[in-house]
């Protein structure tokens, strides 16, 4: 593959990880005047539409009923998964006054991936993907120190917790995804996960007995955050995996913290502690030590 398609996945994998990186900001700003029911409930109504839209159009379709029996198993967990992880993720997003720190906690979604990994699938990792897991633990314990000391009730407050959830989860859907990639089209994981999340946020907005709440602002927020998100970053990850390798598209996307605190500070005019930006710096160093272990040992296998 020349340099040029090799730089073209580069651009595409930047591009993706802006584009994930303004799904903290606008799903924050946009919970300043919705709750997080019927922000949901919209959200991903929309990134449902779009997904279907670009599917029906612009993909060769494959049908639920045309799958392997496993590979229709593998999906429900996968939407299942997403639905747990998601759901966190958003409310941490919503508890959190600076969106930054959830990006800095879901840099251990890596570290549950090797977890898992190890235990369901026997696979070993080196010393250096060791040291990254030990790396961006000590980054999650220093955001959560305050002063010379660990304050246990940071780590334990449910914005946090929330955040270290999605990170599990979201690593479930991952090593689920990759191991029916193949038997799977994206484009399906992809509404699948939509789906899922539509209706799951749909039966929780019934079960509260609640209209939706939405102003004008929420409506533009999320309308351009699904947009960015679900949707189009999705869609520029995939593309800039046909033209570099996975390992690198991961590399460029642990930069995203770089985007949201900038964005943050833009628009919201915040940034985070000095505890939380030596402590997030170092979740972003310890993933990074993790993938460029995992390109040097798909290169030496």
């Amino acid at each position: 593959m020349g340099n040029k398609s090799k730089l073209k996945g580069i651009v595409l994998a930047i591009a993706a990880t802006i584009s994930f990186s303004n799904v903290y900001l606008f799903s924050k700003m946009a919970m300043e005047d919705s709750n997080l029911a019927s922000f949901g409930v919209l959200w991903f109504g929309l990134a449902l539409v779009y997904n279907l839209i670009y599917n029906r159009f612009f993909t060769q379709r494959k049908s639920f009923g045309a799958l392997a029996r496993k590979s229709k198993k593998i999906l429900l967990l996968i939407g299942c998964s997403e639905f747990i992880s998601i759901s966190a993720f958003f409310l941490s997003i919503q508890l959190t006054e600076n969106p930054a720190i959830v990006s800095f906690l879901a840099n251990t979604s890596p570290i549950f991936v090797i977890i898992i990994g190890f235990l369901f699938y026997k696979t070993r990792y080196s010393l250096v993907s060791i040291l990254g897991v030990v790396i961006t633990l000590s980054g999650v314990l220093i955001m959560n120190t305050s002063a010379s000391e660990f304050n246990w009730q940071s780590l334990l407050k449910p914005s946090s917790i929330s955040a270290l959830i999605f990170a599990l989860f979201y690593g479930v859907s991952l090593v689920l995804a990759r191991s029916e990639i193949k038997n799977i089209p994206t484009t399906m994981i992809s509404v699948c996960r939509n789906l899922f999340l539509f209706i799951g946020f749909t039966i929780y907005l019934l079960w509260m007995w609640e209209m939706p709440q939405y102003s004008s602002e929420s409506v533009f927020y999320i309308a351009l955050g699904s947009l960015l998100g679900p949707f189009l970053g999705i869609l520029l990850t995939y593309a800039s995996l046909q033209f570099v390798d996975a390992s690198i598209t991961t590399l460029i996307g642990t930069s995203r913290s770089i985007f949201i605190v900038a964005g943050a500070f833009a628009f919201m005019g915040i940034l985070p502690s000095t505890n939380q930006l030596l402590g997030g710096t170092c979740t972003i160093l310890g993933i990074l030590i993790i993938t460029i272990a995992d390109i040097k040992l798909a290169k030496s296998t």
